[in-house]
C-alpha cells in the first residue's frame, strides 16, 4: 500500500521475489547483461586487463623456455651448458639453433621437450645425451645464414686467414712451440676450381652415412655448378672394382643420403670445448700453469684425458702431481710450492670444463668435425681412401684430395715461425716421388739453417724412417723411427688398406704392438 492507504506509487517498493534456480536455461539466459554503458566498459576493461596479463606472461614464460637459462636447469645438460657459456654464440638463444621456424617447429620441439622432461622424472635418460640427429635440426638457411652471409664466408676477395697457436711438447722442460698455417681465400686454392675449405657449400655435394652425426663417410657426389659430376666411394665399400654400382645402390639403400651443408663441419660450433691438450697449452701460454715444473704438460694430459667416476676421484689423482713432486723431484715440491699447487688448481679447473662424470661424457665423446686435430673431422672424406668411380661403374686411382694444401698451406712448426707461404708449393714439390728424391736436390742445405719449413719434416721424426724398407720390413722400419713418424704424414687408412685394424687410430694416444700391424693373426 502506498503513504495513502492506495496502490503502490513505485515499483521499487514491491516485496522482493526470489526465483529458484533453472537449470533448464542456457549460460547466455543466465549470465544478464550489464545494465549501462559503464558496467559494459568495466567489464571489457577487466577482461582484457587479465587476458592481456596471461598473453604477455605465456609469452614471456614461452620465451624463457628457449633460453639457456631453462634448458641448463636440467642436469643432463650440464655439458652442452658449460660448452655454451664459452662459445662465441652464448647470446644466441638455444631456439634460433635448435627450433625449426613456424608452428609446426615450435609444436615438435615442446613435444621433444616433454618427453625429455618425462625421462629425468622417470630416470630414463640416457648417458650421455647424444648429440641431434643433424636431418631433424633447422636448415642452415633459416639459422646460420640469417647472420653469416654466404658471399662473406665463401666469396672471392676474402682476407687470408693466419692461425698462429703455441704448443708444448711432453718432454721435461715443456718445450714451447709456435704453430702456423693459413687457411687459404677461395683466390688461392691448391689447385684451380678446388677455392679453400668453403668450397663444399658453393657447390652441391651429397653423401651417405650410417651414423646420425656422420662421423663415417662411404660415399660422396659432387654436381658442379656447370652440371658435371663426380662421384667417390670409400675402399673398404668396394666390391668388385670393375664394377661398384652395385656397392652404391647399397651404400644409397642403407645408408642415409645427405646434402653437405655449415653443421656438417661446424657441428658444435654452439658447444665447442677445447681438448684437453689445447686447454692446457693455453694455460702454459697464460702462465697460470708454470713451464717450468718438469713434465706439466705430460703429467696434466695424462690425468685429464681420462675416465673417472665423479669429479671427486679426478680431484684426488690431479691431485697425485704434489705426491709426484715430492717423489721425484722434492726440490721443486719445496722451492716451488705455489707454483705446484696452482697448476693443480688449474688443471682441475680444466677437467671440470671438458668433462662431466655423472653424464659419462669426456673431451672425446662429442667430436668436433672443424679441423682434425682432436677427430677425424676433414678425414672423413679426405682421408686418401675415397677414390673416384666413373660413369660405369670403374673405380680410379684418383682420390678426393688429400694433401695438407688442400685448404692450408704446409703446417710451420718450431720455437718461431720465420715465414708463411701463402701461394702453392714449389713445381718441383708436386712431384710423387719428392718427398724421396728432394735429398739429391738439396744436397748441400742444412735443414737446420733453413728456419721452420724444411725443419717441420726432419725434426718430427719422418726423415728417420728408411722408406727403401718400408715394403717387406716396414714394421721393423716403423719400430725404429716411432708412430710419430709415420702419422705426420699417413693417415689411418693408410694401415687399413693392408692391416685388419689400423695402427693410426686419429684423436687418441698411439701405441705400438706388432700384433696391430700384422693383424690378429700375425
Amino acid at each position: 500500500m502506498g503513504p495513502e492507504g492506495g496502490a503502490p506509487s513505485d515499483e521499487r517498493e514491491r516485496p522482493v521475489q526470489y526465483r529458484r534456480f533453472d537449470r533448464t536455461r542456457s549460460l547466455a539466459e543466465r549470465v544478464q547483461p550489464p545494465r549501462t554503458m559503464r558496467g559494459l566498459i568495466l567489464l571489457v576493461a577487466v577482461v582484457g586487463g587479465i587476458g592481456t596479463l596471461v598473453a604477455i606472461g605465456g609469452l614471456k614464460a614461452m620465451e624463457w623456455t628457449e633460453t639457456e637459462g631453462f634448458c641448463s636447469k636440467c642436469h643432463t645438460m650440464a655439458p652442452e651448458a658449460k660448452a655454451y657459456s664459452l662459445s662465441v654464440h652464448r647470446d644466441v638463444t638455444c631456439a634460433e639453433c635448435h627450433v625449426k621456424p613456424g608452428l609446426g617447429g615450435l609444436i615438435e620441439a615442446k613435444l621433444n621437450g616433454a618427453k625429455q622432461t618425462l625421462e629425468i622424472l622417470t630416470g630414463s635418460f640416457p648417458k650421455p645425451i647424444p648429440a641431434p640427429d643433424h636431418s631433424k635440426l633447422p636448415d642452415p638457411k633459416d639459422t646460420c645464414l640469417k647472420c653469416h652471409s654466404l658471399g662473406d664466408i665463401a666469396g672471392d676477395g676474402n682476407p687470408t686467414k693466419i692461425i698462429v697457436k703455441p704448443r708444448f711438447r711432453d718432454d721435461k722442460a715443456n718445450t714451447r712451440e709456435t704453430v702456423a698455417v693459413v687457411v687459404r681465400p677461395p683466390e688461392l686454392g691448391s689447385e684451380k676450381g678446388a677455392p679453400g675449405a668453403h668450397w663444399h657449400v658453393k657447390q652441391k655435394v651429397e653423401f651417405t652415412s650410417p651414423d646420425e652425426q656422420s662421423r663415417k663417410i662411404d660415399w660422396v657426389g659432387v654436381t658442379y655448378k656447370d652440371g658435371r659430376k663426380k662421384q667417390f666411394i670409400a675402399r673398404p665399400e668396394v666390391g668388385i672394382s670393375s664394377d661398384v654400382r652395385p656397392d652404391v645402390r647399397r651404400l644409397m639403400d642403407d645408408e642415409t643420403t645427405r646434402r653437405m651443408n655449415c653443421i656438417d663441419c661446424h657441428n658444435r660450433v654452439g658447444h665447442e670445448l677445447p681438448s684437453p691438450d689445447e686447454a692446457i697449452d693455453e694455460s702454459i701460454a697464460a702462465g697460470k700453469i708454470s713451464q717450468d715444473l718438469p713434465y706439466i704438460k705430460r703429467e696434466g694430459i695424462s690425468r685429464v684425458d681420462r675416465e673417472y667416476s665423479s669429479v671427486a676421484e679426478a680431484d684426488q689423482a690431479i691431485g697425485g702431481i704434489r705426491r709426484l713432486y715430492r717423489a721425484r723431484y722434492p726440490l721443486v715440491a719445496t722451492t716451488r710450492r705455489a707454483e705446484v699447487n696452482r697448476a693443480v688448481r688449474e688443471l682441475k679447473l680444466i677437467y671440470g670444463l671438458v668433462a662431466t662424470p655423472n653424464m659419462k661424457t669426456i673431451a672425446e665423446t662429442y667430436p668436433n668435425n672443424l679441423g682434425h686435430q682432436t677427430s677425424r673431422g676433414c678425414f672423413r672424406c679426405h682421408d686418401g681412401d675415397h677414390y673416384q668411380v666413373t660413369a660405369g661403374g670403374r673405380v680410379l686411382k684418383k682420390t678426393i684430395p688429400w694433401e695438407c694444401t688442400t685448404c692450408h698451406t704446409f703446417p710451420q712448426t718450431g720455437k718461431t715461425v720465420s715465414s708463411v707461404s701463402l701461394l702453392g708449393e714449389p713445381e718441383s714439390h708436386k712431384d710423387r716421388l719428392w718427398v724421396f728424391n728432394h735429398k739429391y736436390d738439396a744436397s748441400s742445405l742444412d735443414p737446420s739453417d733453413t728456419g721452420g719449413f724444411c725443419a717441420n719434416c726432419h725434426n718430427s721424426g719422418a726423415a728417420k724412417v728408411n722408406h727403401d724398407e718400408m715394403l717387406y720390413r716396414h714394421p721393423a722400419a716403423i719400430e725404429k723411427a716411432g708412430l710419430g713418424a709415420c702419422r705426420y704424414c699417413h693417415q689411418p687408412s693408410s694401415c687399413a688398406r693392408c692391416h685388419k685394424k689400423p695402427v693410426l687410430n686419429a684423436g687418441k694416444p698411439y701405441v705400438h704392438r706388432r700384433r696391430d700391424l700384422l693383424g690378429e693373426g700375425g
